[in-house]
């Protein structure tokens, strides 16, 4: 699996850590503790509500059932950018299977 991973500072969240990772897969993010190889916490893009930049240098994520994440970096951008193009391509994918499965239905009977 490849991430992009940077590390920010959590300012508002569920974590007693403020300095994490955040990894940004093909199709989840994952926050990491600093140093180690397993995550605290991994959601799929299905989970996450919206995420943005309300401010400069803040990046923030609302995933359903948790309280929202808010995390200094300065890359938020990229990471906005990065989120928003794996999630343009699910959307798409699950747009293909849907048409191919409507292909696949014989509708005649």
């Amino acid at each position: 699996k490849q991430w992009y991973q940077r590390r920010v500072a959590i300012t508002a969240g569920r974590f007693r850590e403020t300095e994490l990772w955040l990894a940004v897969g093909r199709n989840d993010i994952a926050i990491y503790p600093r140093q180690k190889s397993l995550p605290l916490e991994v959601h799929t893009y299905d989970s996450i509500i919206s995420f943005g930049a309300p401010q400069v240098n803040v990046f923030k994520i609302t995933i359903e059932g948790h309280a929202p994440l808010e995390m200094n970096t300065p890359e938020f951008l990229d990471i906005a950018r990065l989120m928003k193009t794996y999630i343009g391509i699910m959307v798409k994918m699950k747009k293909r299977k849907k048409y191919r499965l409507r292909l696949c239905v014989d509708t005649t009977a």
